[in-house]
């Protein structure tokens, strides 16, 4: 859905006129369900790990204790996701982001290990101890990105032109911008309050990963997984590793 149809969809729920346009107008109206908009976004992208904003960044170390330079962090990028930051030549965890506290500690003691840790301090990733140049690294992380203009595809951080695209779910954020405004304006928000709660746990569930399951096979062989039929002994009956 577009920002325009996302606010008549908003103001159908609360019984108010339908706007013509949003992005641009001067009508109080039209800029608060605007500004309603574009804070419930920025607050669905900040409250979950969206498969839809995740992303990727891959580098080379450069052989110095700034492992990222913030001129070189990804443009839309909003934060880390919890341990995904890896050594791909060593195949080993790299961990953090850790404390000031912490950091402080390494650095006046001789920490030499092959298990890294990194500081995000300034916009830089910094790490100890310090990655020889030439190994390759790697992260995921959260975009800030959570609309995409309709007409080139482009993501961006907010909506501000009618036809603007919200890459996380319509129907949440028409749930949660509801509950705002009839917040805001006074009215009885408790109903709104709890569908948007039951609609962003519904998501959530939906969008998390899938777990393990365990099989007879898991005790006995590495990673093996039980997709169908009967538990397996090991993970070669399932054609390959996973």
């Amino acid at each position: 859905m577009t920002l325009l149809s996302i606010a008549n969809a908003i103001a159908d729920e609360t019984k108010g006129p339908r706007p013509v346009t949003i992005a641009g107008n001067t009508n109080p109206d039209a800029q608060n369900i605007l500004r309603i908009i574009n804070k419930v976004g920025t607050r669905l992208m900040k409250v979950y790990t969206w498969n839809i904003l995740s992303k990727e960044e891959a580098f080379t170390a450069s052989g110095v204790e700034v492992l990222l330079a913030a001129a070189s962090m990804p443009t839309d990028f909003d934060r880390f996701i919890d341990e995904t930051f890896w050594d791909r030549d060593s195949n080993n965890l790299i961990s953090g982001p850790i404390t000031a506290v912490e950091w402080n500690g390494l650095k006046v003691q001789t920490f030499s290990s092959q298990n890294k840790k990194f500081i995000y301090r300034g916009g830089d990733i910094l790490t100890q101890p310090v990655f020889a140049s030439g190994v390759n690294c790697a992260f995921e992380y959260i975009s800030k990105n959570w609309v995409d203009i309709a007409a080139t595809g482009t993501p961006k951080a907010a909506m501000t032109i009618d036809t603007d695209i919200s890459l996380l779910d319509d129907e949440l954020v028409i749930a949660v911008a509801k509950y705002e405004w009839l917040k805001d304006e006074g009215q009885p928000f408790n109903a709104a309050a709890m569908d948007a709660k039951d609609m962003l746990d519904m998501l959530t569930d939906n969008d998390a990963s899938s777990q393990n399951i365990a099989v007879t096979g898991d005790i006995f062989a590495q990673n093996t997984r039980h997709f169908e039929g009967a538990p397996k002994a090991s993970r070669a009956s399932y054609g390959g590793d996973f």
